[in-house]
Order: C-alpha cells, then sequence, then structure tokens
C-alpha cells in the first residue's frame, strides 16, 4: 500500500513526467559530461524563467532559480545593507526560519499583529512604520496556519506611504496553491519553493526580485558566472544572474521548469478551486467532532487545515497516521514562535491538500481520525 500525501505544504509527489525529465537528464549528463550536456540543453533550460514569469506576471530577467527557498530568502536579507538605526517589519505569523534569518544579522525589527481572524490589522502596520523603517515581510500563507493574507492590501499601501520601503513576500506555500501578480500586488521580492504546491523535486527554489530594487542590492555572493576580474577589479557582466551562482543541477532546473509549466498549462484558478474543495469538504466532515479544535478562518484558507484533538498529543496522533499510510505533519513553537504564543498552544497537526488528492483518500483518513478518538 502506498502511501497518501496529506503533506503537500511540506513536500507534494512530483509528476511521473517531471520525474522522467529529471532521470532522463542525469543519465544523458552522465554519458555526454556535464558542461557537454548543459551546453546542448541550454535553451530548454533557460525556459524555467520564462515559465515561472508568466506564472508570477514578471519579467524574466526579473527571475532567479536557487537551490531552496531558505536559500533565496537569505540570499537577499544577506544583500541588502541596513544601517543600525533602520528596522523591519514582520507579520507575527512569519516562518521560524525566517525570523531566524533576521535576528542572526540583528536587524531590528517589530512585530505588526493580525486580526484574530487572521486577517490583515492595516492599521496596526501604520502604526508600526516610521521613517526608519527599510523592508516589510509578509508570509502570504503561513506554514503553520493555512490563511490566506491579503498581500494585496499590504503592497498597495506600502507605495502610498513610502514607495522606497521594500515589501518581501515568502510565497513558498502559495505559489502553485494560489494566484501570485507581483505587478498587481505591488511585491518587490517574492521568494518560493519549489517542492511544495509546484510539485517540483526537492532542492529547488525561485527568487524574484523587481529590476528597480536590483539596484538597491549587492549580493553577498558573487561568481564567475556574474563577474569579470580585470585589473584586480570586479566587473558584473551585463544582464548576468547576480543573485545564481556558477555551480547548480540542470536536472533539477528542468524538474522545476516542467512542473511549473504543468500549473500554467492546467492554470493556476483550476488548481486553488480543486484544492479549495478538498479542504472544505475535510473541513465540513470533521466539524460536527466536538474534540477537534481548527485554526484557520474557513473563509481565508485555501488547502492548508490545521487542528489538535482534545486528549491526544499532537505527536501521537501523527504517529498513528503515518502507521495508517498517512503523511502529515506537526507545525510546532520553532515554525512561528509569534504565531503560537499568541494562540496559546504549543503544537499542531497539519494536513495539506492538493488537486491530485481525492474525495475517497479525505474519507479514509476522517474514518482512521474517529478511529483515533475511540480508542
Amino acid at each position: 500500500m502506498s502511501y497518501i500525501n496529506f503533506n503537500n505544504a511540506g513536500s507534494s509527489f512530483v509528476t511521473n513526467q517531471t520525474l522522467k525529465i529529471v532521470k532522463s537528464y542525469f543519465d544523458y549528463e552522465n554519458n555526454i559530461g556535464g558542461y557537454n550536456a548543459e551546453n546542448l540543453c541550454k535553451k530548454k533550460i533557460s525556459e524555467f524563467y520564462f515559465n515561472t514569469a508568466k506564472l508570477i506576471n514578471c519579467d524574466p530577467t526579473e527571475i532567479s532559480f536557487l537551490q531552496n527557498s531558505t536559500y533565496a530568502w537569505n540570499f537577499f536579507l544577506n544583500s541588502i545593507i541596513l544601517k543600525k538605526n533602520e528596522n523591519v517589519i514582520i507579520l507575527d505569523n512569519e516562518y521560524g526560519s525566517n525570523l531566524i534569518g533576521i535576528i542572526n544579522k540583528r536587524i531590528n525589527y517589530k512585530i505588526s499583529k493580525l486580526k484574530k481572524d487572521g486577517r490583515v490589522c492595516l492599521d496596526d502596520l501604520k502604526d508600526k512604520i516610521d521613517k526608519k523603517t527599510k523592508i516589510i515581510f509578509a508570509c502570504h500563507i503561513a506554514s503553520q496556519c493555512g490563511d490566506v493574507i491579503e498581500i494585496e492590501r499590504i503592497g498597495k499601501l506600502l507605495k502610498q506611504l513610502n514607495k522606497n520601503i521594500i515589501f518581501v513576500v515568502d510565497a513558498c506555500q502559495s505559489i502553485g496553491q494560489v494566484k501570485i501578480d507581483v505587478k498587481k500586488q505591488k511585491i518587490d521580492i517574492l521568494v518560493g519553493s519549489g517542492r511544495k504546491y509546484l510539485r517540483g523535486p526537492r532542492g529547488t527554489g525561485l527568487l524574484y526580485v523587481n529590476k528597480k530594487i536590483k539596484k538597491k542590492i549587492s549580493p553577498f555572493i558573487l561568481d564567475i558566472k556574474s563577474c569579470l576580474i580585470k585589473k584586480n577589479q570586479i566587473f558584473i557582466k551585463k544582464k548576468s544572474p547576480i543573485f545564481e551562482v556558477f555551480e547548480y543541477s540542470p536536472a533539477l532546473k528542468l524538474g522545476l521548469s516542467n512542473a511549473i509549466a504543468n500549473v500554467n498549462k492546467i492554470g493556476i484558478e483550476k488548481i486553488e478551486k480543486k484544492i479549495k474543495n478538498l479542504s472544505r469538504f475535510f473541513l465540513n466532515d470533521m466539524k460536527p467532532f466536538s474534540k477537534f479544535t481548527f485554526y484557520e478562518n474557513s473563509k481565508l484558507n485555501v488547502g492548508i487545515n490545521t487542528f489538535s484533538i482534545k486528549g491526544i498529543k499532537t505527536q501521537e496522533i501523527y504517529e498513528f497516521l503515518l502507521k495508517k499510510k498517512f503523511l502529515t505533519s506537526v507545525s510546532n513553537l520553532q515554525t512561528s514562535t509569534h504565531y503560537f504564543k499568541k494562540k496559546n498552544i504549543n503544537s499542531v497537526i497539519r494536513v495539506s491538500f492538493h488537486y491530485y488528492n481525492k474525495i475517497e483518500e479525505i474519507k479514509k483518513l476522517k474514518k482512521c481520525l474517529i478511529d483515533l478518538i475511540k480508542k
């Protein structure tokens, strides 16, 4: 019996087509040599930029391929120069790894609280912004909670208040799940994960940097892919991908490119609708059971649902479901310190659906959960 994947917010199953492309390239590379294979497949590999640009509505030159979203996020963070008295603002749903990056750089940060229903509180955000605010960070959909943050409202507010504030969006859980339009939503920087809702291979991520913002950023890693050395001076090549380095995996890049092309082919609106329907089915089926507590606003969430069961530890729930061949995950204080403190809880079980999941699978999950509470 194969596993049923309800941990798509962690890592989706890739399509057979994507898997075949990755494997085939590795075989090809092994037969004719790495550099030769890359050179002969250059045009196909470059489709990654065009496929991604189509998905989020930007120019292909604004896209970079990186090995994961955490690396992409920290690449930007370590490439922007902040003065000692300058500050940044995060929302109280910020992902743990992102917060670690901010603390590690000893950056002054403020926390803007979301409303109790999960919506953005623009008044609180306005109050937090001052003349020294340089960046606003926002998780479009947080890892530990499936509520979709209204990033367009934040983007428009920032352009009205101060066009120099950089708006950075963590789209790891949203890209491939909901529609993203960086121009309409006024996003300056966006990071995305390949392995989650895009259904790309692990070890893939992407970074979008608005052309206008590039001038404000000094990449903390540069190598021969983007630079030339002349008379002991560094010169950046014209139109060079300054956020990429020479060494990467063309096989994984091709895999992610194919996965994104599939999203574009199916249509993000169609994917979002299917995911939302699966999520609603699960919530409606489980809410009558009083032992379950759900933490999303059903009007805001799409495919991620988190819950706890009265009297049963989350780790126990996770292990029980794993034995029954269900892939889920546990979110805790480490994934989002401020969120869990605000909710006054330590951990939750996360189930996350994708368009390839089936109603019959959710019914099986429901049966297992009911069996667990009857124990």
